[in-house]
């Protein structure tokens, strides 16, 4: 028979070993809420990470809106629309920022042209006024248009090009090439074809003469070079100017942070499509 004394010993072990059991027990379930919780968090700064950069990238179309082509801003997180696009996050007392980029302007760019296809290219850009750190005024009527007087084009295929411009009573005057794989275009001097047929006419005839890019450019307004793939196979080309031109594709990036989750959102948008009708304004006066 077991004494007291023992008895008493076996229950003390025993009440122990439940304590330990409780104990490990009731800390795994703590362990279990802190880390379920700190997830929940994490997901919750993610959504409104999210949903800021978002609103960060609808705010810079509305603003793009607001100028001419080749409009390119950057909103840092030092700008004041950086800081009033943060008061709509809901996660209030944490690390939070919001950035967007825009590029749509630039002194160089290559592309490639599918067969029976096209891309405009604005031969000036909108250079806004800058207000803050970075960013620009994003109000109407702040343009800043920079032209393009000069610029080279160079490719690895035939295609046909043209320029269109109106001038001072918005009529439209164009020239037009070809540029083929050994002869590049444009009036920087390495450009082996520096001029474009023009139309002339008058009540009775219509020919057509040459006319230099360098005159063309300094005369006429509101400049576009349409380069046209009429071949059979895609035409690799490359544009500089060192005084910048718009791009046929402008890209954003929006990118917020809030705690420790950060989400960017990218967008491309070919803006030659929304030009679509001037590749039939060739020769149109």
């Amino acid at each position: 028979m077991h004494s007291p004394t023992q008895k008493k010993g076996f229950s003390t072990i025993i009440a122990i070993l439940m304590t330990a059991f409780l104990t490990i027990f009731s800390a795994g379930i703590l362990n279990l809420f802190v880390v379920e919780n700190g997830m929940n968090h994490f997901l919750s700064d993610g959504i409104s990470a999210y949903m800021s950069a978002e609103g960060a990238l609808e705010y810079t179309l509305l603003k793009s809106s607001n100028h001419r082509e080749g409009f390119s801003d950057t909103i840092a997180n030092t700008d004041r629309e950086s800081q009033l696009l943060q008061t709509n996050i809901a996660s209030v007392n944490k690390n939070t920022s919001i950035e967007s980029i825009l590029h749509a302007s630039d002194t160089s760019y290559t592309g490639v042209i599918a067969p029976g296809s096209f891309e405009i290219i604005p031969l000036f850009y909108d250079k806004g006024i800058s207000i803050q750190s970075s960013a620009k005024n994003p109000n109407k009527n702040t343009s800043n248009i920079i032209k393009t007087h000069t610029f080279l084009v160079t490719q690895n295929g035939d295609m046909n090009w043209n320029i269109i411009g109106n001038n001072a009573t918005g009529k439209t005057y164009g020239i037009s090439g070809i540029g083929s794989l050994m002869k590049s275009f444009g009036n920087s001097p390495s450009a082996n074809l520096q001029s474009g047929f023009e139309k002339l006419s008058d009540t009775t005839t219509m020919t057509a003469g040459t006319k230099s890019i360098t005159s063309f450019l300094g005369t006429y307004e509101n400049n576009y070079l349409i380069l046209s793939n009429i071949s059979n196979t895609p035409i690799d080309y490359h544009i500089s100017s060192s005084d910048g031109f718009a791009l046929p594709v402008r890209s954003i990036i929006a990118s917020s942070t809030v705690g420790k989750s950060k989400q960017n959102i990218s967008f491309s948008e070919n803006r030659s499509r929304l030009f679509d009708m001037l590749k039939y304004s060739v020769f149109s006066k």
